[in-house]
């Protein structure tokens, strides 16, 4: 047992953790897992519960006494609104009427025999008996190596949840390189009509040329001619 003693009160950051782990867990947050596969999952929800809570700053506790913490918190809650008539409004405390709104207003009725669907989580048999050591000190819950499971089932969740992601960036970063590819083709193809609309223009130009070129040795060739034809013409007239 650390310098964080049992008797310490949580810390507000604690109390938030664990309102928040419970608004995921109702089943947890209302002592409604029954049966001995609810049992050992609720074991495993506590124990995780446990460590969270524990690795944030205020008291240092073990299993068992944060689910005490938990029954009275709610009880406490419960018989405030109840001495004020059923006002949640006299709750002192936002965490109170959260855990009021949350797990609490839609059960007003509760009586012993709800109530007592809780208690199994503070009955000894609840807890592994290597939570006591020789001293009668309670000391961290063991829980028949499911702490263990828990890290390889946390290790494989985390694995697999990067493994996704690694593949999703991968499908992402393919398909951009597959539409980057598919817009690259598709300039390649218009460069190409792009070249071969030029090839086509460069060769009527040059058919141009070429017959303009026909046309002037043409009009040459008959120049010449009309040129043959007038000094014969001049040479051969009477002086």
């Amino acid at each position: 047992m650390t310098d964080r003693t049992i008797a310490s009160r949580p810390s507000l950051e604690q109390v938030i953790a664990i309102v928040d782990f419970m608004e995921k867990h109702r089943s947890l947050a209302l002592g409604q897992m029954r049966g001995l596969e609810k049992r050992d999952e609720s074991k495993k929800l506590w124990f995780k519960l446990t460590r969270i809570v524990n690795n944030l700053e205020g008291p240092n506790r073990p299993m068992k006494s944060w689910v005490k913490y938990w029954a009275d918190k709610k009880s406490t809650v419960r018989s405030k609104v109840q001495a004020s008539g059923g006002d949640p409004n006299s709750l002192s405390s936002n965490i109170e009427k959260k855990i009021w709104d949350l797990f609490l207003a839609d059960d007003t009725s509760r009586d012993r025999s709800s109530v007592k669907l809780e208690s199994h989580y503070t009955d000894e048999s609840f807890y592994n008996e290597d939570n006591v050591d020789g001293n009668h000190v309670e000391s961290e819950p063991v829980l028949a190596f499911e702490e263990p499971a828990i890290d390889l089932e946390e290790r494989q969740m985390l694995v697999m949840e990067k493994l996704v992601k690694v593949m999703g960036d991968q499908a992402n970063a393919m398909s951009q390189l597959a539409h980057a590819s598919h817009l690259n083709s598709q300039a390649m193809e218009r460069l190409a009509e792009a070249s071969h609309i030029q090839a086509r223009a460069v060769e009527r130009l040059v058919t141009s040329f070429e017959a303009i070129g026909a046309s002037t040795h043409e009009v040459r060739n008959a120049i010449v001619d009309i040129d043959s034809t007038m000094k014969r013409f001049y040479s051969t007239s009477p002086t």
